[in-house]
């Protein structure tokens, strides 16, 4: 907690000084153009100014990116305090909460297992691909119908998939799974091959198998695919 508390304070310092030098900047174009000088020197004021516009915009996504929640929510605070005007600037992206969302329930009849895991896949890496970049986010992607399975899928069918396609998991990564027993495993260890070397798929599944009648949700959460029934 210590070190976040400081990490957290070197950040502000640093955005403070950004700021200065923004204010510096705008100060000295004002007294310029007071003073008489060349619009040579001017632009070069002006060039100036923008880089640490430029600067600053880069800093504040960085700051979002590797703070998250604190650095979102102390941002956030100050931001809603400030007058904002008629045009006020956005939030870093990854500070922008998306609110939830009721999702209709899409059904899949197909009896084959392969099938219904191809499906399953799509569905989660579409999933991931619409909302990934967003730290403070919690979003339901799908709702889906298991009609006919002949069989189970496990988290193991679902990366083994994944892996055999050659680039979904440079894309989404799934480290670990969640074993029929409900032990949790390290992919490589069982299947002999690698699916990344982060567990970016949380697989909530009753008696860890999706079935025949199930409905399967399908969110995106800070980053990671909860799989759930």
């Amino acid at each position: 907690m210590v070190k976040t508390f400081v990490h957290f304070e070197r950040k502000f310092k640093g955005l403070a000084c950004k700021c200065h030098q923004i204010v510096m900047s705008s100060t000295i174009v004002g007294d310029a153009m007071k003073k008489g000088i060349s619009p040579q020197k001017i632009a070069y004021l002006i060039f100036a100014l923008i880089g640490a516009v430029i600067m600053l915009a880069i800093y504040l996504n960085f700051a979002a990116q590797s703070q998250g929640g604190i650095f979102c929510t102390v941002y956030s605070s100050v931001y809603h305090i400030l007058p904002q005007g008629d045009d006020p600037p956005p939030l870093p992206r990854a500070c922008i909460k998306r609110p939830e969302t009721s999702i209709d329930t899409t059904r899949i009849i197909s009896q084959e297992k392969s099938i219904v895991e191809d499906q399953l896949v799509e569905y989660i890496v579409s999933c991931y691909q619409k909302n990934r970049g967003y730290n403070n986010l919690t979003m339901p992607c799908y709702s889906l119908k298991i009609v006919s399975l002949a069989g189970e899928i496990s988290e193991l069918d679902i990366t083994d998939n994944m892996e055999a396609t050659g680039f979904i998991c440079d894309t989404l990564e799934n480290s670990k799974i969640i074993d029929i027993l409900g032990r949790t495993m390290d992919y490589s260890s069982i299947s002999g091959r690698a699916c990344g070397t982060s567990d970016q798929i949380t697989w909530i599944v009753h008696q860890n198998t999706i079935k025949k009648g199930d409905i399967v949700e399908i969110k995106y959460a800070n980053r990671k695919i909860k799989v759930i029934t």
